[in-house]
């Protein structure tokens, strides 16, 4: 379909340039109608070829009164081809610097006409040219060749739709040939044949109907089974998140029944430990130091060269008191007319038979001191306990002797080895001989302790 016819307005842009110096050539600027490009038309021509526009005239007087062109037949004669070429060679060109500074293009034509007819001609020009083409008129160098290429590719691929036509034509043709030559159609059998199509035709539209129906019902048990699917995967969700809580939860117990565990191994070890730990002999450390018996680093007895002071005797008196009355109680046996008291740095002895005396187990020395009789008589009662417990013991076992023999009665401490006894009162004796009596009363309270250990068990007993 041609375009409508370009407004003149439009196409003369501008007016005439008259006044250009240095020129006695006429311009007309206008406007190319496909890249708005400014083009200097020359004005000095009076007329066209007449063959150009006949040729144009001839075309547009082929179209129909809705703008198509006539049909014709296909003919490899193209009138319009000799127009292209001329309209090709009318040469498009720079005129001077002034113009290609500004970017114009011009159409320069050679023969020279009065101003007025020339507009006309080349108005009327334009129109023809815009009414027997889809390109409005006028347009420049460089979108003439990109127009006319794209035209011979439309005329590549029509002439290649025609020469597929004209092939299926001599098919056709040749079919229709073919078929003239065959037998007589069988009328009724194709009625028949027709009939059984209509027959089929209605049964696979039942057949379709109730694939429809069904098609539906199963649409509505997708969408169903989908619902199912979500209320699943929020199930599914919500057992591994309870089971990540619980997994998490587990492996909190686990740590912690392992640190309890732990906890157990290292009491049960400390509990053997404490098992076969002697308790009484670490609360009651029986040794010696030169000449003194000690019991938990405390000295009992004086000697000349080394005077130890009676807060120190009286400490040890008071170890000594507790550690027999811990042996006693723990063998369950009561001694007889005197009951230990331990009090310390204090401890005293009293008489059964006079609940009232008390025989005190520490001194603070002085002359007033070595003529009081209670801290022998209490030295005394606590040595007749220590012989009480002796015979205890040997009740129990038979095989367990002293290293040293005991007399309560004159309150001696004897050697069976040797045969060397010493007196364990402090008046009418030397510190030397009583020292030394003292450290023998520690040996033997140290081989009773061992033996209720070995024979009343560990600490667990205690």
């Amino acid at each position: 379909m041609s375009s409508p016819s370009p407004n003149p307005g439009a196409i003369m842009a501008l007016a005439d340039k008259t006044n250009r110096p240095n020129s006695s050539v006429k311009y007309q600027l206008v406007c190319c109608q496909r890249c708005a490009q400014m083009l200097d038309v020359e004005t000095n021509f009076h007329q066209l070829e007449e063959t150009i526009l006949s040729e144009l005239s001839a075309a547009e007087s082929n179209r129909n009164p809705d703008g198509r062109p006539k049909s014709h037949r296909h003919s490899d004669q193209q009138p319009g081809g000799d127009i292209r070429e001329r309209l090709r060679t009318a040469a498009l060109e720079v005129r001077d610097e002034e113009d290609l500074a500004l970017g114009r293009r011009q159409i320069v034509f050679s023969r020279d006409v009065a101003e007025e007819d020339g507009k006309h001609d080349r108005l009327r020009l334009m129109e023809l040219l815009s009414d027997v083409s889809t390109v409005d008129h006028p347009i420049c160098s460089s979108c003439t060749d990109s127009v006319m290429e794209e035209l011979e590719l439309e005329i590549q691929s029509v002439e290649k739709e025609c020469v597929t036509y004209e092939y299926f034509l001599k098919q056709f043709k040749k079919n229709l040939t073919d078929g003239a030559d065959a037998e007589t159609v069988d009328l009724p059998s194709l009625q028949k044949e027709l009939r059984e199509l209509e027959e089929e035709e209605r049964l696979l539209r039942e057949q379709m109907k109730d694939a429809e129906g069904e098609r539906q019902t199963l649409l509505i048990k997708e969408d169903f089974l989908k619902m199912e699917g979500e209320k699943m995967k929020r199930a599914e969700e919500e057992y591994f998140r309870e089971r990540a809580q619980l997994d998490r939860e587990l492996t909190e117990l686990e740590d912690e029944q392992d640190s309890v565990n732990y906890q157990m191994r290292v009491s049960e070890m400390v509990l053997d430990k404490l098992k076969k730990t002697n308790i009484f002999n670490i609360a009651f450390h029986i040794w010696h130091q030169d000449q003194f018996g000690t019991i938990n680093g405390f000295r009992l007895g004086r000697l000349p060269g080394s005077p130890v002071e009676w807060p120190e005797i009286n400490a040890a008196w008071g170890q000594t008191v507790l550690l027999l009355y811990s042996l006693a109680k723990k063998m369950n046996f009561t001694f007889e007319r005197y009951k230990l008291v331990p009090f310390g740095s204090h401890s005293y002895i009293e008489c059964l038979d006079d609940q009232n005396k008390k025989l005190p187990l520490y001194g603070d020395g002085g002359f007033k001191f070595f003529w009081d009789s209670k801290f022998d008589h209490a030295m005394a009662a606590f040595l007749d306990c220590l012989h009480q417990f002796k015979g205890q013991v040997e009740k129990s076992d038979s095989g367990f002797c002293l290293p040293y023999d005991i007399e309560p009665g004159p309150a001696r401490i004897r050697d069976v080895h040797s045969g060397a006894s010493y007196c364990i009162r402090a008046q009418f004796n030397s510190v030397e001989q009583w020292t030394k009596a003292l450290k023998w009363m520690l040996t033997n309270l140290k081989w009773g302790l061992a033996w209720v250990v070995s024979q009343f068990g560990e600490v667990s007993d205690q």
